[in-house]
């Protein structure tokens, strides 16, 4: 007798296991980065007065929003595959337009890397048959 499809766990592809992790993880540094600044322990941030305020909420809020984006995706929540794309996609193409130094490939990578592979595997986020 043949078990209903229902009832079948559903594997998740390695692919989309190594993108939510980059996805937290680039998440969780950005969160980390604008505590940083907030608290300030290095001198050129503490000279920044208000600015370095206006500058922890801004790196905050992205890191927020990967980590809650990273909750969704895990949930297969089909909005925030569209919602990751574009973000993951404004925040390559901001990138692009600022000084390429190391650090900025890496953070590009932290973002490219992970929409790529949403659109490689948007079927499984996406539930459809393959």
């Amino acid at each position: 007798m043949k078990e209903p499809l229902k009832n079948k766990p559903v594997k998740t592809p390695v692919t989309v296991n190594v993108t939510l992790w980059i996805i937290l993880v680039v998440g969780i540094a950005w969160i980390g980065f604008s505590l940083y600044m907030a608290i300030g322990p290095d001198p050129s941030f503490a000279k920044l007065g208000t600015y370095r305020w206006i500058m922890a909420a801004m790196t905050f809020v992205p890191g927020l929003a990967l980590v809650a984006l990273w909750f969704l995706l895990r949930k297969r929540w089909k909005p925030a595959w569209y919602l990751a794309v574009i973000a993951l996609g404004l925040m390559t193409i901001a990138n692009i337009f600022d000084q390429i130094g190391w650090v900025d490939v890496l953070v590009m990578l932290g973002s490219a890397v992970p929409l790529v592979l949403l659109i490689i595997d948007r079927k499984w986020y996406l539930k459809t048959k393959a």
